[in-house]
């Protein structure tokens, strides 16, 4: 049977599922499972025990209840459904850090509506998109958006770090996409900030021997032609391993950094050119197969290089269930639609969703040598 605990955990997640919701959303009926008719008739002291049980809670909480006619010995009276009449009362009956949470959101949501004239559906979204933002960073963020509100002219080809807001870290702004900014977007009705963005990069070195004593290069625009004969460009992930590259014919080693290898397109068109081969050499783990896909997804046609279930269970003693900060990597839904072979998005979805024992096997437990005899 239902207990009161069960009808209190409902609450609780329809209140959490619904934590961004403007419009009234109560009253709501839970049902209470009563089993079945010879479960009823066979413990009948247990049955009138939990039903004076959620009668109880239901009062104590303010919920109505609603009951049906049932026959244990006699016909009785039970509860079949106990009824939240509005969201004061859900607030109550889910607890104290559910009801704090909703509440700080009611509260954001009415600072947003107040200071700048919004309806509450747009000015939600804006506190969604904010929601890991502590009191501090939003009331920054209100801040920040009544001052760009007046100041749009004055920005028009400034760097993010380069804006003169009182009393802001040259940092808050972030990237282009960051959340802040596009909260501050959405809230204003601008498609971006008009900021000049810093140049994206991409760092390179021509392993060719006849090239052994060339710096490393940096791209910050897009370079046009290669300055030596180049028929490979092998792409990693990691900088011990790009640093690590030996000497190799015709070939340019490029540090990808990440999803920073999603530039390479743009920076060194080139490679996406006919007679030139572009491999990717990146971590086993779910972002790695990700950077690959987007890699892909820019034009780029680029084979994978010790990326595959074979490399992944002759390496698998070396992997890790931890993160670079030492927590657990958690599971994860996989992305739809990623631009991965059959083969990879199995391996993919095996280390999202914890299919295999270690989500992550890194690129340096693979010996260089290894790999490269594979290329």
């Amino acid at each position: 049977m239902t207990t009161p605990a069960d009808i209190a955990g409902a609450i609780t997640r329809r209140v959490e599922r619904r934590l961004y919701y403007t419009q009234e959303n109560w009253p709501h009926a839970f049902p209470v499972r009563l089993g079945s008719q010879r479960a009823l008739e066979a413990d009948p002291i247990t049955t009138f025990d939990a039903d004076n049980a959620m009668r109880a809670w239901a009062e104590r909480h303010g919920c109505r209840i609603e009951t049906v006619t049932r026959r244990v010995g006699t016909p009785v009276d039970l509860v079949a459904r106990v009824v939240v009449p509005d969201e004061a009362t859900a607030l109550h009956a889910a607890g104290r850090e559910v009801r704090a949470r909703r509440e700080l959101v009611v509260a954001r949501m009415r600072m947003v509506c107040a200071r700048f004239g919004v309806d509450g559906t747009q000015a939600m979204a804006v506190v969604k998109m904010l929601s890991g933002e502590s009191d501090v960073d939003f009331e920054l963020f209100v801040r920040a958006a009544q001052w760009f509100a007046t100041h749009r002219d004055l920005i028009a080809g400034m760097t993010a770090r380069e804006v003169p807001l009182p009393g802001f870290s040259a940092k808050w702004l972030k990237a282009s996409r960051s959340r802040r900014r596009r909260a501050i977007c959405t809230l204003l009705g601008w498609s971006e900030l008009p900021l000049r963005e810093r140049p994206g990069e991409l760092r390179y070195r021509y392993l060719d021997e006849t090239c052994a004593a060339w710096p490393e290069r940096l791209a910050t625009a897009p370079v046009s032609a290669p300055e030596t004969p180049i028929d490979t460009v092998l792409v990693v992930e990691n900088k011990d391993t790009y640093q690590a590259i030996p000497a190799m014919p015709c070939t340019m080693g490029v540090f990808g950094s990440g999803f920073t290898v999603t530039r390479l397109r743009t920076l060194l068109p080139w490679c996406a050119g006919d007679g030139v081969r572009v491999v990717y050499w990146g971590d086993m783990d779910a972002d790695g197969l990700e950077i690959l896909a987007r890699l892909r997804a820019t034009g780029v046609a680029c084979a994978s290089l010790c990326m595959d279930r074979e490399t992944y269970d002759a390496y698998e003693p070396f992997g890790t269930t931890l993160d670079a900060h030492g927590s657990l990597i958690p599971p994860r839904e996989p992305k739809e639609g990623l631009c991965l072979t059959d083969e990879e998005y199995a391996f993919y979805r095996a280390l999202c969703t914890g299919a295999l024992p270690y989500p992550r096997v890194e690129q340096e437990r693979i010996p260089i040598a290894q790999a490269l005899a594979r290329l």
